[in-house]
């Protein structure tokens, strides 16, 4: 084993909050942690160097996810300013 990575390391290795590490890790999507204590946990850091090299290699070219037209933005004036229309 190369090393182990407790919570904060692995939260400056891997840039995602930890809900999503939480999510991904109870979804078996990533690397699982072990227990040093019984109050201290941690990862490999073998499993989690593996495991960003992966997302590298199978990330696509561009943005996949959804992104709203434009053109159905809803604009709502800043509060404490107004908007005039002959401006």
């Amino acid at each position: 084993m190369k090393g182990a990575l407790s919570k904060k390391k692995l939260l400056e290795v891997v840039p995602l909050s930890w809900s999503t590490i939480d999510r991904l890790e109870r979804d078996g999507a990533f690397p699982k942690r072990w227990y040093i204590t019984d109050g201290k946990v941690a990862w490999t850091q073998e499993e989690v160097e593996k495991w960003l090299d992966d997302r590298r290699k199978n990330s696509p070219e561009e943005f996949q996810g959804k992104k709203p037209p434009v053109e159905l933005r809803k604009y709502r004036p800043v509060k404490g300013t107004s908007v005039s229309a002959a401006a």
